[in-house]
């Protein structure tokens, strides 16, 4: 029987919950959703996995229809796989965990003919410098805009807090010792820094641990490239270590089963994400979008060498400008016959104005949320009087400024026309806003409001 990865205390001049191994799991308090880290605000995606399914189906149906007007192959020209693991001579569970990877490996490169590579950590040197440099070399390597960078990362995970800073630190064992020059640990946000700030590819992390989404605490971009984690378990959740009921067991069965079903068309990480959850129903594993925008999916399907589609890749000219269009619609969703229609008369119009279009792309399509625009603004708001109210930057009479601001700020007329508000990196149309006290002492207030059903594409 797999033993479960268990949950300790330790301390090291931080707050760290150790989440090792250990033969029977204690008390564990599982949720679907983690709760908002500190540090700022974090997509989740378990308040409406529904409508994050349905925009993939959406997008992706879009994207294959507009590459087939306009001759461009769908997806990637090549995916390359990096297997992260600790040396056997360290690893808590080796056999285990050499036995899954082994199946990994087969999937990875015989079912879908991607690239793989496996690394084993060692502590002889520092491993953070180790992970840097796997991760460092992966993207040096393979980085391209046509190319998928996937990392998939098996071992002990904890959640640690140093300085109100949250990091997941990797561990060989449950104790954080070996024999070596080094403890077998390393922070997977250090490592996974190029991964974030220096591809230009599309990425997808995959984190067996426990505590994974912490990985998920520090994102954002403006960039339109896609890069999801893919986590066994929540901030500062638990998962088993390796056999049947392991994340990579279930990752690998639903990997088959989706190869197997869509008979050599793609499938996105979201529906792997939800089939994982169908064989973990009490241990749900939770998808994270890095860059904190969800306007690209991540598809997978096999790819077969093909000197034509090779060359279709190599022959398209480079992007000089984009443009952004935002469509307002009466429905509350398009189906596919009218999102088919859309993508082919979009490149008809494109081509009969004039305009040397390049490649279309569906980048969201969303309705209104109040309650998530609310819950955005509370954030913002707390972590803005968090910061303030620190020792030294604001006093009490600074702060009764602030809250006397918020209070007389003037409202629209009702009766006004749409305008527009910005609550972090969204805007919404505003026509009837409404001030509600934030679930905080202070009792700040906030405008929110409801607004149309909107579309972006990008031209």
């Amino acid at each position: 029987m797999a033993a479960p990865r268990s949950s300790g205390v330790r301390q090291v001049h931080a707050t760290c919950v150790n989440a090792g191994q250990s033969p029977a799991p204690r008390n564990l308090s599982r949720q679907n959703s983690p709760s908002v880290a500190q540090t700022g605000a974090l997509l989740r995606p378990g308040d409406d996995a529904v409508a994050l399914k349905r925009e993939a189906e959406r997008r992706t149906l879009f994207q294959k229809t507009s590459n087939k007007v306009l001759d461009i192959p769908n997806g990637y020209r090549r995916v390359e796989v990096l297997i992260l693991r600790w040396d056997e001579s360290i690893d808590d569970f080796k056999d285990g965990h050499t036995q899954e990877i082994q199946r990994l490996e087969s999937l990875f490169s015989q079912r879908l003919g991607y690239g793989v590579t496996v690394e084993s950590i060692k502590n002889t040197r520092n491993p953070q410098v180790a992970f840097n440099l796997k991760i460092l070399q992966h993207v040096d390597r393979y980085d391209d805009e046509d190319t998928l960078l996937i990392v998939y990362y098996t071992g002990h995970g904890r959640h640690l807090v140093d300085d109100n800073v949250q990091n997941l630190e990797l561990s060989a064992t449950e104790e954080s010792s070996a024999s070596g020059n080094f403890a077998p640990v390393a922070f997977w946000g250090q490592a996974e820094e190029p991964l974030r700030t220096l591809a230009t590819a599309d990425v997808l992390s995959i984190l067996d641990c426990c505590c994974a989404s912490t990985a998920a605490v520090k994102g954002g971009s403006s960039e339109l490239r896609a890069y999801q984690l893919l986590a066994a378990s929540t901030l500062k959740g638990y998962t088993y270590g390796p056999g049947k009921n392991s994340f990579t067991t279930a990752f690998c069965d639903s990997l088959e089963e989706l190869i197997e079903e869509s008979k050599g068309e793609s499938f996105s990480v979201i529906q792997l994400w939800e089939r994982i959850n169908t064989k973990r129903a009490s241990d749900a594993a939770l998808i994270w979008d890095r860059l904190q925008r969800w306007t690209r999916n991540i598809d997978l399907y096999r790819l077969d060498s093909n000197s034509k589609r090779d060359a279709s890749f190599q022959r398209r000219d480079p992007e000089r400008s984009s443009l952004l269009l935002r469509l307002s619609i009466r429905t509350r969703d398009l189906d596919d016959v009218k999102i088919q229609k859309l993508a082919r008369q979009l490149h008809i119009a494109c081509k009969t104005s004039g305009i040397p279009v390049r490649q279309l792309e569906w980048v969201k399509m969303e309705q209104p949320n109040p309650a998530k625009a609310f819950r955005k603004a509370v954030q913002k708001v707390q972590h803005q009087l968090k910061r303030e109210s620190a020792p030294g930057k604001q006093n009490d009479q600074q702060r009764q400024q602030l809250e006397a601001q918020a209070d007389q700020a003037p409202s629209p007329e009702p009766e006004a026309r749409a305008q527009f508000i910005t609550v972090g990196r969204e805007s919404f149309p505003q026509t009837r806003p409404e001030k509600q006290k934030l679930p905080d002492p202070d009792h700040k207030l906030c405008a929110t409001s409801r607004g149309s059903i909107f579309c972006l594409l990008r031209v």
